[in-house]
Order: structure tokens, then sequence, then C-alpha cells
């Protein structure tokens, strides 16, 4: 299989990074491999897998792929590169290429959310070519709230990678930023995606499986979002996630309230309310729908079990409630935020408003 020669090109504009750092012959080649068609099934089955915000290696992916390129590319193709890169900037050694992906990892473990935007900014700049960079940038970004610019580098991303290659990270979170812009419709393409590919795989995704149940309740589709999150909790109960399963459980209990199944969805909710003790939400729930069946004072009786024995959701002292009963008053939280169905919400709303 031929491979051609990538030179890098860069404005004379660059900012002071960009005329700091330039690419060495070693990333030259990776982009080249990355420009190369992927033929081997095996290969395209190696490089599809499922990649989560929370994975530790989420910065480096692709590192053994850039390694194994570098053996496929010829020395006189890495030669004549370096005349052009030497034209615009000193080369950066793979150590110090190594420094800057460690420091951006880094950097988003410890939540330094602007500094690892700003590291993968650089790594981007230095390969260019490679979809990685903006992949990862375009995480950062959904964790940022800046939704448009992570649909734009995910776009990027896909563009730049092979067309067999298939990263169910990319598609799980383009589709968080989706939702962020309420973009629904976008949204479940991506996750639809992603449980497909998954599928494919052997690999039932519990997370995006929820998520697709949100998605599905928020066009109005709740017989398949109420699937979607069974299966969910399906799997986070074979893997023993037991704060996942209640999750998932509770999501189900909304949208049988939602349909019209309101004894189911009390059944649902107090077999959560039992497994997980600690639960404010299925507890505020199952007071929204006792006020609404004219039992008051067990109403009152499960809201106040909620709040005065469990709500803990102050971590410092001053601080803001992050899980307590003040969101539940909080009418734009429990829709936008904690995605509550239309009827639960005005459930929630005419307890909240009477009994205060």
């Amino acid at each position: 299989m031929s491979m051609a020669c990538v030179t890098p090109v860069l404005s004379v504009a660059r900012d002071a990074v960009a005329r700091r750092r330039l690419v060495s012959s070693r990333a030259t080649a990776s982009r080249a491999a990355t420009n190369a068609p992927c033929s081997s099934t095996e290969s395209r089955t190696e490089t599809t897998r499922e990649m989560s915000s929370s994975d530790e290696s989420d910065f480096s992916r692709r590192a053994v792929m850039r390694r194994a390129t570098l053996a496929l590319v010829s020395a006189a193709c890495m030669q004549a590169a370096r005349p052009a890169l030497a034209a615009y900037a000193v080369p950066i050694t793979d150590e110090q290429f190594a420094s800057l992906e460690m420091r951006a990892r880094t950097a988003y473990r410890s939540k330094n959310l602007e500094e690892a935007f700003a590291l993968l900014t650089e790594l981007h700049e230095l390969e260019p070519n490679d979809g990685q960079w903006l992949e990862r940038r375009g995480q950062v970004l959904v964790d940022l709230k800046r939704f448009k610019l992570a649909v734009a580098d995910f776009n990027a991303a896909v563009a730049l990678y092979e067309p067999e290659y298939k990263s169910l990270g990319l598609l799980s979170n383009r589709a968080l930023a989706y939702e962020g812009l309420s973009e629904w419709s976008n949204a479940l393409i991506d996750y639809d995606e992603v449980v497909r590919l998954s599928s494919a795989i052997d690999r039932a995704p519990p997370y995006v499986l929820n998520s697709r149940g949100n998605v599905l309740s928020s066009l109005g589709r709740y017989d398949e979002a109420l699937e979607s999150y069974r299966q969910s909790a399906e799997v986070f109960q074979a893997s023993r996630n037991l704060s996942g399963a209640i999750y998932a459980k509770s999501n189900a209990a909304l949208v049988l309230a939602e349909l019209g199944r309101e004894e189911d969805s009390v059944y649902e909710f107090e077999a959560v309310a039992r497994r997980a003790a600690g639960s404010i939400d299925a507890r505020a729930a199952l007071a929204a729908i006792y006020w609404s069946q004219g039992k008051a004072s067990k109403a009152e009786q499960t809201w106040g079990w909620a709040c005065d024995k469990i709500n803990s959701g102050v971590l410092t002292e001053g601080g803001p409630a992050l899980d307590g009963c003040a969101l539940y008053r909080d009418e734009d939280w429990l829709l936008r935020i904690r995605r509550w169905p239309p009827s639960m919400v005005g459930k929630m709303m005419n307890f909240v408003k009477l009994r205060d």
C-alpha cells in the first residue's frame, strides 16, 4: 500500500505557541498515515471502541497507531518533510510532545478545563491532520458547556478520521453537545449509532441508553424512552452499578407516570425508595403523585422524610444545595436539568405551591 508524504502548511500569522513549536518528522509520519486508507477488517474492529469522559486513556487513544505508523513510512518521506518544517519553526521532540500530551491529560483529570483546552489546542496545531486532538478538545468544550464549539470540533475530527474509523466517545459526546443545544433529533441519531456499533462489538452502554431515553422523552416518544431506560437499568444491574440502576429506574418510573400508568409508576418509585434509602428524587416524585391523588398526609410524610432526614446536598457550609428539596421547587431545573416529563413537573409544582 503506497503512502504519500504530507507536508504541514502553517500561516505566518500563527500565534506565539505555534511559532514556538511545530510537529517533528514523527508527527508528519502520523499525519501521512491518517490520510492513508484503512483496508484491514481487523484494524477497523480494533479501532472501534467505547470512550467515556472518565476514561483514563482519553488523550492517548491513538498513540499506538501513531507509533506503529513510523515503521510504515519511509525514511526518505520523513527526510523530504524536514526542509518545510525548518522553514517555520524548531521541531518539537518526541519527549516534548509526550510531555505536552501528559499535561493535557492531567489538566483534564484535575478538572482544569481551560488549561486542558489550551494544551489540546497546542496539540492540534502540532498535528493538524490528526482528528483525536479536536475530538478531545470537543470533549472539554462539552464540559465547559460551549456546545456549539464542541459540535464544530467533533465534526472537524470526523472529517479527518478514516471513513472506517468510528469513535464511540465522539458520538456520545457530540450527542451530549446536541442535548445542550436542545437539538434532540441530532442527539438521537448519534446515540442510536453508538447503540448499534456497541451491539456489534457486544458492549452495552448503559449511560448512553439512559441518555437516549432522555432524548426520546424530550421528543415525546415515551414508550421508546421507557424501553431505553429499562435496558439501561438492566445493564447497570448486571454490572452491579446500583446508583446507575436506581437512576435509570427512576427515569422509567417518571415516564410511566407520563404515560398515565400512575399505579405502575408508584410501584416503581416505592421499590426505588426501598432500595436506595438516600434517594431524594424518588421520594419527591412520590410526594407529588400522592398529593395529586388526594393523599395529603402521605405526601407530607414522604416529602418530610426526603427533606429532613436525607437532604444532605450542601457539601460546604454556605454552599449551594447540589441535591436537595430546594431543587424540586425549581420548575426550570426540573424541566431542563433533571428532565422530568411535563405532567410530573406539573404535579410537583402543584404540591410545593399549595403546601407552601
